[in-house]
């Protein structure tokens, strides 16, 4: 009578044993697949910011460029004034053009904004790599909320042009546009001070925004690569 108690309370722990470690098996399962799952999607955020950074580190230099451009044309406008010496409509044309021209870089966030709303910040396990990430973005918050501040067309500089010369209509009446600049002299200091604005940005892309950009898109190479 012992044994058969004995034999049956042997039996009921060897079932409790293999139901505990049938239930630890499936959790295991489980969990192994849900961490290969997260690091699929991990991977496929880390491409995405990869790709987005990528296109802006391009998007950068193009900047950079149109900067250069810029200046030199409104150097090139303000030598024209002083001289009274006109130039081809076509070419004056795309001289104004490129003089008034807005720097505004446009930063690809789609993937981080939705890492930020989702709470999937979590899944990207290296820290120093987030943390880049996040200072990376933070930037670029501050450098479009101070753009858009600060960059816009220069009342004065836009009086000088008619309407219909703004959308190409006509051609621009040179001589009266640099008689214009020859006695506005608030004109003349905004368009001064828009290429030195625009200089200052421009040393700010090249020390600061693209170095930034190349070096996270590095730090992104190397953990997709891992």
């Amino acid at each position: 009578m012992i044994l058969k108690i004995g034999q049956r309370v042997y039996d009921i722990f060897v079932q409790l044993l293999l139901i505990i470690v049938g239930v630890l098996s499936a959790l295991a399962v489980d969990n192994y697949r849900e961490s290969v799952q997260e690091h699929r999607t991990e991977r496929e955020y880390l491409i995405g910011l990869l790709n987005a950074v990528r296109t802006d580190t391009a998007m950068l230099k193009n900047e950079i460029q149109r900067t250069y451009t810029k200046v030199n044309s409104i150097s090139e406008l303000l030598r024209l004034t002083n001289a009274n010496s006109t130039i081809d409509d076509e070419k004056f044309s795309n001289l104004v053009t490129d003089a008034l021209m807005l720097i505004r870089p446009n930063y690809l966030r789609a993937v981080y904004d939705e890492l930020q709303f989702t709470g999937n910040f979590k899944l990207i396990q290296n820290n120093e790599l987030k943390l880049a990430i996040i200072g990376y973005y933070s930037d670029v918050a501050i450098i479009q909320r101070e753009k858009e501040r600060d960059e816009s067309y220069p009342p004065e500089v836009m009086k000088l042009f008619s309407l219909e010369e703004l959308e190409f209509k006509v051609p621009f009446d040179q001589r009266r546009i640099f008689k214009a600049i020859q006695n506005n002299q608030m004109a003349k200091e905004e368009l001064l001070w828009t290429q030195k604005f625009t200089h200052i940005y421009r040393t700010a892309m090249i020390y600061t925004s693209l170095p930034k950009s190349i070096e996270l898109l590095e730090k992104l190479q190397a953990e997709i690569d891992r």
